[in-house]
């Protein structure tokens, strides 16, 4: 009996992902669901390889990715054995981060339903590291950039060890609100994060594939935002 269950609520999963990942397909790699197509796939795994051993380096035990999509972050965490929690408000990518947990067998990441807002932001733990991948540009749009800076400084305070960041830059539209990040986006961001996360160190870690309002290629900075020890 319990044997049939597991297969039809496989079964249903799978009906569940082909319906939410049309007619796009996955926008990360996710490994474990029976999907070819991801549209973010070498960007994800650039991230990751340069990602994993500043997380390695600093000894993170715990990790919360703000905006997680359908998972990838988290599930390579916890693969590594360091658990994680999901955050992301999407319910297509909701089911699918939690289809994927299931299906990599892993017990160690919690799948979080919830949009970032200055009344929910406490509702999340504090961890050693926290992902802020591709999301502060949409913070800024949603809820304008006083309020983004506000919940990006209340993640810091959450964060033990490193935060890593980044963002859509200048190929944004005018639309999303985004300051003028000049001379460089890397400069921009680098003084911006210096300005706002108190007591951090700033490593650059490379310039990495992403897609801009149209779906067009471009690449982004992505930084290690570190605690210095007090």
């Amino acid at each position: 009996m319990r044997r049939a269950r597991r297969l039809l609520d496989d079964g249903i999963d799978l009906v569940r992902l082909r319906l939410d990942t049309l007619p796009e397909g996955l926008y990360q790699p996710v490994p474990g669901l029976p999907v070819r197509k991801a549209r973010r796939a070498v960007g994800s795994g650039s991230r990751w390889a340069a990602m994993e051993p500043v997380i390695e380096r600093l000894g993170v035990r715990s990790a919360v990715d703000i905006g997680a999509n359908v998972g990838y972050f988290p599930i390579m965490l916890a693969a590594r054995g360091i658990p994680a929690v999901a955050l992301e408000s999407d319910p297509r990518h909701v089911r699918t981060t939690t289809t994927a947990v299931r299906r990599n067998r892993l017990d160690n990441v919690a799948v979080m339903d919830l949009r970032l807002r200055p009344d929910t932001l406490g509702l999340l733990p504090s961890t050693d590291c926290t992902l802020v991948l591709s999301l502060w540009h949409h913070l800024v749009r949603e809820q304008g950039l006083d309020t983004a800076t506000q919940l990006l400084r209340e993640l810091w305070a959450r964060t033990g060890k490193v935060m890593l960041f980044d963002t859509g830059e200048n190929e944004m539209p005018e639309s999303y609100g985004l300051p003028d990040m000049v001379p460089t986006p890397d400069a921009w961001l680098r003084e911006y994060l210096e300005k706002n996360c108190a007591g951090a160190r700033i490593e650059h870690l490379g310039r990495h594939r992403a897609f801009d309002a149209d779906g067009l290629p471009t690449d982004r900075a992505l930084f290690a935002v570190i605690r210095e020890p007090s």
